[in-house]
């Protein structure tokens, strides 16, 4: 009697891959399959990175937004001057030592952790595109515990790190990794951007004349200038001191 072997299923197909282990299934090129789809995918998450790197570039215009949404008539003269002094004082006080740090974080790092993610994920929307990358993964996925984020049991995944490195995508990602991995630089960087958030709203609010309104300008965006001067800085260390990356398996 003839005997028959089983036949082997093909290493290449999308099956096979499924079972590989994750360094071994992501270490392959791409299917045609996933090369026809990744543009549409990176797109997605391009859009969906944008909008959010957007909200949180103007958060800082939040405040004055909703002062004059919600009350056209608001004057901080008359805020600061026309009620009780204890009260205004005990504001001021927990405006500065608390707001300003906590705001002035948030208004730099959150904009670190998002728009450098949008740069990135249209950058592989582009390169998806490009035949010389049709046969590499453009994109990584790396785990690290030292990320913002609710807490969690394991290593949180940081998406849409670059496989092929170039100035670009190496300028970026560690720019990413400054607001995903903040620090103290990031904070005290922060803080003239927070103090600037609540000076705007004060004297815009205030019936200043042209002087007024220039000198108050002029400190305010002196103020946001020395938070980019920090950030810049924060960056320069960063790279010099070349902190570990996050463990990376390759993506599509």
């Amino acid at each position: 009697m003839p005997s028959y072997s089983p036949m082997k299923p093909n290493a290449n197909s999308a099956a096979a891959r499924a079972r590989l282990p994750r360094s071994d299934r992501a270490a392959t090129p791409p299917s045609a399959a996933e090369r026809a789809l990744r543009p549409v995918g990176y797109l997605l998450v391009a859009l969906v990175w944008t909008v959010l790197g957007a909200i949180v570039l103007l958060l800082p215009a939040a405040l004055p937004f909703a002062l004059w949404s919600t009350n056209p008539d608001f004057s901080t003269e008359e805020f600061l001057t026309g009620g009780d002094v204890v009260p205004t004082v005990l504001f001021l006080v927990f405006a500065a030592v608390v707001l300003v740090p906590l705001l002035g974080y948030a208004y730099v790092a959150l904009p670190l952790a998002a728009v450098p993610l949008a740069v990135l994920a249209w950058t592989y929307v582009g390169r998806s595109l490009l035949p010389r990358y049709a046969g590499e993964r453009l994109s990584s996925t790396g785990w690290s515990r030292n990320v913002i984020g609710p807490p969690t049991l394991g290593p949180t995944a940081l998406s849409l790190l670059p496989v092929h490195l170039t100035p670009w995508t190496r300028f970026w990602t560690e720019l990413m990794l400054l607001g995903w991995r903040p620090g103290r630089r990031i904070l005290y960087a922060g803080i003239p951007y927070g103090l600037a958030s609540f000076l705007a709203p004060g004297w815009l609010f205030w019936p200043l004349g042209v002087v007024g309104v220039a000198v108050w300008a002029i400190v305010t965006g002196a103020l946001v200038a020395l938070s980019v001067a920090l950030v810049v800085r924060a960056y320069r260390a960063r790279v010099s001191g070349r902190r570990p990356a996050p463990r990376a398996v390759p993506g599509s």
